[in-house]
């Protein structure tokens, strides 16, 4: 028997929780279902009641997400929302794993290293702070290439969003930062470290003109869309590891 304790026991090491105590989410097992033998795995980007009955359906016993439940004090009061998401868990025996900024910054399983090797970059380094902790990666294309053509790149990665790309930089790139999500507002940081391409989820109206100003290109690919890759990753480690059957739920959000 498997336990959802011991998928998330060995999640938590391999994920390295203990260094992102400052994460504003609660990672980790969320919702636990104590007496379920874990035989089915359903991953998925955000801990949603579509997500969830999909996850229901296609019978999953455990579900792992990279937006979870459970943020700061958000369960303080199980009423709402709330109640209507834990009591669909509860009542259909389904226990649920959050992984957020772990997730993002794993050099192997994590979103923006999943990006990375999908996009073909080379000598990776950790880049983007984000409230003191190292999220993200920055590399070279093997050569360089016109922007147009490294966004026909960004355009056939496998998860589609919702795509804008700001060419204020150079015509001719080869040195890419990626942090996935919400993450435009990191677009100084690739300035400051001389990046040629910011790649993120989306953007603002403040990031977008702080691109323009930097003179900068930035791809804001979709925050649901670059963040679909370290869930993936982490079924296929979940299905080696213990042998269970794991399943992506790809809700195919253009967001």
């Amino acid at each position: 028997m498997i336990s959802p304790s011991d998928i998330a026991q060995f999640l938590d090491v391999e994920l390295d929780l203990k260094s992102f105590s400052s994460d504003c989410s609660n990672n980790g097992l969320q919702v636990d279902a104590p007496y379920a033998d874990v035989k089915k795995i359903c991953v998925g980007v955000d801990a949603s009641l579509d997500f969830f009955k999909e996850a229901r359906l296609r019978g999953a016993d455990m579900c792992i997400v990279h937006h979870g439940l459970s943020w700061g004090d958000s369960l303080k009061y199980i009423s709402g929302v709330n109640y209507k998401l834990i009591s669909y868990l509860i009542e259909n025996n389904i226990a649920l794993y959050g992984v957020h900024l772990p997730l993002d910054a794993h050099p192997v399983y994590g979103n923006n290293a999943v990006l990375a090797q999908q996009l073909g970059l080379q000598n990776l380094k950790p880049f983007g702070d984000y409230h003191g902790m190292i999220i993200g990666f920055k590399g070279e294309l093997p050569e360089e290439m016109p922007f147009e053509d490294f966004c026909v790149k960004v355009r056939s990665l496998p998860h589609k969003g919702n795509f804008r790309a700001l060419g204020y930089g150079k015509c001719s790139i080869k040195t890419v930062g990626i942090i996935s999500g919400g993450a435009a507002d990191s677009i100084s940081q690739a300035a400051s470290d001389g990046l040629d391409v910011f790649l993120t989820g989306e953007v603002d109206l403040q990031s977008y003109n702080e691109c323009k100003h930097l003179e900068m290109n930035m791809i804001a690919a979709g925050h649901y869309s670059t963040e679909c890759g370290g869930v993936e990753a982490l079924a296929a480690l979940l299905r080696e590891k213990f042998g269970v059957v794991t399943e992506f739920v790809d809700l195919s959000l253009d967001y």
